[in-house]
């Protein structure tokens, strides 16, 4: 259920150190005041020489299409390093973006001319408004912040560039200031994971490969994720016998339905409520495809390759209206046009740099993403993979719209540890990046460090701790 985001609920302003508030600062207090429940409470460290994990983490993400704020309280347990990683999801739901800064960021991208001053301020209010959305969704579901250990958040890309020209360097810009959300919630923030991934010479995305192999992973079947989301992924992770998560790569095909999105929004229509019209019926007009299939340079670069709003944003969707328009199409037939368009792509990616058709066709395809429930595009696919048997990321026990918060969710608790993340085997750089996002310190920032720590035992090294190899998901009873 998503839940709408009307106006702006109070939220902690700073660290506020009264005696009844937060558990941790109650505990500091009670030190201070030299309380007799100061030995009560031993550290971790002194309750055992090896304690496991468990990390309460609350992930948050902002897909491309900027509709929804989606969350998944995570549980993450682990008995050792080298021991099977548990993750059980605690609670997930979604939370409306308010149409106001949806809006007036659809407008900057489309003047393509923000000032500093305005890219600040609309860093500084998406991380306000994360805040409030964390609010929103701790508050409907019974949810102590105090219980949280800490926060991964995804951010709002509005741009990335992963393969720059020549004399430039790979950037990104990412909305939502990980320090603003730690300040109104007094919960330790991980965000801005892409600049890490780009600082170490790789593109900054595809994010979520590690999860996707470590839930699809098989002993003899070869499994392909497609994300359909503003933009699309694939990901392909070989049989087990094969190489499984060791040899799986992934990238960007290019268009999800960011520009689907951006045609019912230009003739006049919401893409959230209107998915039903009559503008779902139309005639595909087919020279456009093809010449865009043809033509488009992001579609001809081989792989690695990651894109976002930049290429097919609101500017080409435009073009595309106005290339069928010239044709005598209808809106309905523009829609249509562009939902092929987007299949196609998918499938021409899929075909060009995967295995192969006959690969594919006896594999197991999983879809996920908002273009799940756009019918044409899954049956675009499955009439040009029939062989292949089509799924839902359900089966993994993570549900479709909480993958990406439990991915930053999981990228947030590695950060804290410093344990490296499986790395696809179509990287710019192979190397691990250990530490994939910037840390802004909440109110029991001491006690997360200690916990970090102390897992796996005190003096171990980033290269000591081993990479995740299994990945179980609890069920709830």
């Amino acid at each position: 259920m998503v839940t709408v985001m009307k106006g702006l609920i109070p939220a902690p302003k700073g660290r506020v150190r009264t005696s009844v508030g937060h558990k941790y600062l109650e505990a500091l207090q009670s030190k201070v005041n030299g309380g007799s429940d100061t030995s009560s409470s031993p550290s971790p460290s002194a309750e055992q020489n090896n304690p496991g994990l468990d990390l309460l983490i609350l992930g948050l993400t902002s897909g491309t299409a900027m509709d929804d704020i989606d969350f998944a309280l995570c549980r993450f347990t682990q008995g050792s390093p080298e021991a099977p990683l548990c993750l059980e999801i605690v609670q997930y739901d979604s939370v409306v973006m308010p149409s106001k800064i949806r809006s007036d960021i659809l407008a900057m991208l489309r003047e393509d001319a923000a000032p500093p001053s305005m890219l600040s301020q609309m860093d500084a209010e998406m991380g306000h408004t994360f805040a409030n959305a964390i609010h929103i969704f701790t508050h409907k579901h019974g949810i102590a912040l105090d219980d949280i250990d800490m926060i991964g958040s995804g951010g709002q890309l509005i741009t990335l560039t992963g393969f720059p020209p020549h004399g430039q360097h790979r950037s990104n810009m990412c909305l939502g200031e990980g320090a603003v959300i730690s300040a109104k919630t007094g919960v330790t923030t991980v965000s801005d994971y892409r600049t890490a991934e780009q600082a170490v010479g790789r593109q900054g995305a595809p994010l979520f490969a590690y999860l996707v192999g470590l839930l699809l992973h098989h002993p003899t079947r070869l499994q392909i994720c497609i994300t359909i989301g503003g933009i699309t992924t694939v990901c392909f992770i070989p049989p087990d016998n094969r190489g499984g998560i060791d040899a799986m790569y992934d990238w960007d095909t290019g268009p999800g339905t960011c520009m689907i999105d951006s045609a019912f929004r230009q003739f006049g229509l919401d893409p959230t409520t209107d998915q039903a019209s009559s503008l779902l019926y139309g005639q595909i007009c087919h020279p456009v495809v093809e010449e865009l299939l043809a033509n488009d340079e992001y579609l001809k670069t081989r792989p690695p390759k990651t894109t976002a709003r930049e290429i097919f944003g609101d500017a080409m969707a435009h073009r595309i209206v106005e290339m069928c328009a010239y044709r005598g199409c209808t809106p309905a037939d523009t829609i249509a046009t562009l939902t092929r368009f987007t299949s196609a792509s998918i499938a021409q990616q899929m075909l060009v740099f995967g295995p192969g058709r006959e690969a594919i066709n006896n594999a197991d395809i999983i879809v996920d993403g908002r273009g799940m429930s756009n019918m044409q595009l899954i049956a675009d696919l499955q009439n040009e993979f029939p062989g292949a048997t089509f799924g839902t990321f359900e089966s993994t026990g993570v549900p479709s719209n909480a993958k990406k918060a439990v991915g930053f969710a999981m990228q947030a608790m590695e950060a804290i540890l410093g344990r490296a993340l499986p790395v696809p085997t179509n990287a710019d750089v192979r190397r691990p990046n250990t530490i994939t996002g910037k840390l802004a310190p909440g109110l029991r920032w001491r006690e997360i460090i200690e916990k970090s720590v102390a897992f796996g035992g005190a003096g171990r090294g980033w290269e000591g701790l081993p990479e995740v190899r299994e990945l179980i998901v609890k069920q709830k009873v």
